[in-house]
């Protein structure tokens, strides 16, 4: 009989014991890799908000101290609509082609989105002869280029400097796979930040330096357009046989390089997918500068020597004015008389009657622009052609002293933006229509003699060249409640010492204090007195040496040997006059930088947001 041993079994997991454990291995690495793939999400989103952060800090480096150092800075703020999308705004813009949720096209005009300015010179202003074909101007050799500073006192060079909002390729349309919908395109085509550096004016090849239309159209004088909202994407052809766009781009570069940037922020409609607002994440913003106090003060040491004078310039803390700006007087009781705004793009001081005149500031600097209140560069041609300073809302063109005087006095006057300057002198001849001789002319033969046997003229009588047509009345006849500018008159006529019989050359008269007695081409003059009463109380009193002996005779010209030409200029203002201003102003720009970057898990934006004052130190008053 066989004995028979002991076996050993082998058993194994049973299907249950092996759901078992994979369910407790899937809990296990659930609660392991869950937070590890959140913690490695975190990161990533982390890592993103760093790298918005590093952008948005060295562009703001970048820019501020570029714009700092700027010579010249030009107007950006120039907006005189509003911001629609059927209707494109001023040149001083850029144009924004986006496409909504829908996939139709939409255009805005988006302000403050550009900066142009003036690089300082660095090197001698003498050329060497070579131009830079980067970007046109005088080649700087290596060692006068490398860590040269600025020429001090600071000189404005050639170069500009652009930046601006644009897409990344100018020849793709807009695409951006985080905010668009239907976006189907391979690669996003987002819009970011643009540097060009060009110059205005090249050197021909006889060495003259010539409008760069390489990059620039022409306007009708002959001058480049600098602002144009759609420069970047100009797809017609330049002089040079290349297209507006292939010319910039071979002058700009990014600055913004970043994979799935995007510098404007679109709302859309949740209902109709329509863009209802656009926002630029970057924007060159001019300083503001609100209830300025301007500084009254005088142009001439003439107005020493008259007691009471009133100012005639009122100046502003800053230079550099950008549009809107306000300027408004202050008179009896700080009661506002006069405000000027930006209406039509016609800067106008108005008045409150309906038949009363309104001083266009616009039409005056055209005139003035023109050489037409100065007698050297007058063209009647010309300046008949330009616009009438004055507009009366209703009733003839006669000047009418009642109309003119309520309800409120005459005040015109003219602005430099760029020292920041109001200035009440107005060339008495503005009152005339465009074309008319801009001087006055008297007889001496017509001067008066009074009780003390004093000879004297009054600049209120109406000069040889007013007819029963024009009208030609002296302002301080027309204009009650001018005076006129210490020292801005100038006075000419027959020089007084010439001997009998002898042709008198026409001199300038020298003007002597009023405690002096006028002698040989010698005068006196009330700058500012009253309407009526003795002639030597009125406003424009001119008297002269009492022992004349008026010439007789005409010359070669046909002009009498008695001939008195004069000019001065009128001022409306008075010494108790307050002028406030509110004004943007380019010595100051306000720098916005907005990254807006995505999650790279969830795509939801991620912005970061800085902003500085930037003081352009070298910008010239």
């Amino acid at each position: 009989m066989k004995a028979i041993g002991n076996t050993k079994l082998k058993t194994a997991f049973t299907l249950v014991e092996l759901l078992v454990v994979m369910a407790i291995t899937a809990i296990m690495l659930g609660l392991l890799l869950g937070p590890m793939l959140q913690s490695f999400n975190f990161t990533r989103r982390v890592q993103r908000v760093a790298q918005a952060q590093d952008v948005a800090r060295d562009l703001m480096e970048t820019i501020s101290r570029e714009i700092a150092d700027a010579a010249y800075v030009f107007d950006n703020s120039r907006v005189l609509n509003p911001v629609v999308t059927s209707n494109p705004v001023n040149d001083a813009t850029l144009r924004f082609d986006l496409i909504d949720r829908q996939g139709n096209p939409a255009t805005f005009y988006l302000p403050y989105t550009k900066i142009d300015f003036v690089l300082p010179e660095r090197v001698t202003p003498v050329s060497t002869g070579v131009t830079d074909p980067t970007d046109g101007s005088d080649y700087v050799p290596p060692d006068r280029r490398v860590g040269k500073p600025p020429l001090l006192p600071v000189l404005a060079g050639r170069t500009v400097v652009r930046y601006f909002i644009a897409r990344r390729d100018p020849s793709r349309p807009y695409s951006n796979r985080n905010e668009q919908l239907l976006a189907t395109a391979a690669l996003d085509n987002p819009y970011v930040l643009w540097r060009a550096q060009f110059v205005l004016y090249e050197r021909n090849g006889n060495g003259n330096f010539v409008p760069n239309t390489r990059l620039f159209k022409l306007d009708a004088n002959g001058q480049p357009i600098i602002d144009e909202p759609g420069f970047f994407y100009d797809t017609s052809t330049a002089p040079n046989g290349k297209s507006y766009m292939q010319n910039w781009l071979e002058v700009s570069r990014p600055v913004t390089e970043v994979e799935d940037i995007d510098l404007v922020n679109v709302q859309y409609d949740p209902r109709t997918g329509q863009i209802v607002q656009v926002t630029p994440l970057i924007q060159f913003l001019p300083g503001l500068v609100t209830d300025d106090p301007a500084v009254p003060t005088t142009l001439s040491d003439a107005a020493n020597e008259v007691p009471n004078a009133v100012p005639t310039v009122y100046t502003t803390k800053k230079g550099g004015w950008s549009h809107p700006f306000v300027i408004t007087v202050y008179r009896n009781g700080f009661a506002t008389v006069y405000m000027t705004g930006s209406v039509g793009n016609q800067l106008m001081v108005a008045r409150g009657a309906a038949d009363a005149f309104r001083f266009n500031i616009t039409a005056y600097q055209m005139m003035e622009a023109a050489g037409c209140y100065d007698e050297g560069t007058w063209d009647a041609g010309v300046c008949s052609s330009l616009p009438d300073p004055w507009i009366q809302g209703s009733g003839s063109w006669e000047r009418n002293p009642a109309s003119l005087d309520a309800p409120y006095p005459y005040l015109p006057f003219n602005i430099d933006p760029r020292s920041g300057a109001v200035n009440f002198a107005i060339p008495a001849v503005a009152v005339f229509r465009p074309g008319e001789r801009p001087v006055f002319e008297y007889l001496a033969r017509n001067t008066q003699v009074d009780e003390s046997g004093r000879r004297y003229l009054l600049l209120s009588e109406p000069d040889i060249n007013n007819t029963a047509s024009n009208n030609r009345q002296s302002p301080l006849r027309l204009l009650q409640t001018v005076s006129i500018v210490p020292g801005s008159e100038r006075i000419w006529g027959p020089d007084q010492t010439t001997p009998p019989g002898v042709e008198p050359r026409l001199v300038p008269y020298t003007r002597v204090p009023w405690n002096v007695t006028p002698g040989p081409n010698q005068y006196r003059i009330n700058y500012r007195g009253t309407s009526g009463g003795h002639p030597t109380l009125q406003t424009g009193y001119v008297e002269f040496w009492s022992q004349w002996q008026i010439p007789s005779g005409t010359r070669g010209d046909g002009t009498p040997y008695d001939l008195l030409r004069i000019t001065y200029a009128i001022q409306a203002n008075t010494e108790s006059d307050v002028v406030k201003v509110d004004y943007m102003t380019r010595s100051q720009y306000t720098v916005a930088i907005n990254i807006k970057l995505y999650d790279p898990t969830t795509g939801d934006p991620l912005l970061m947001a800085l902003t500085t004052q930037v003081r352009v130190r070298n910008l010239l008053r």
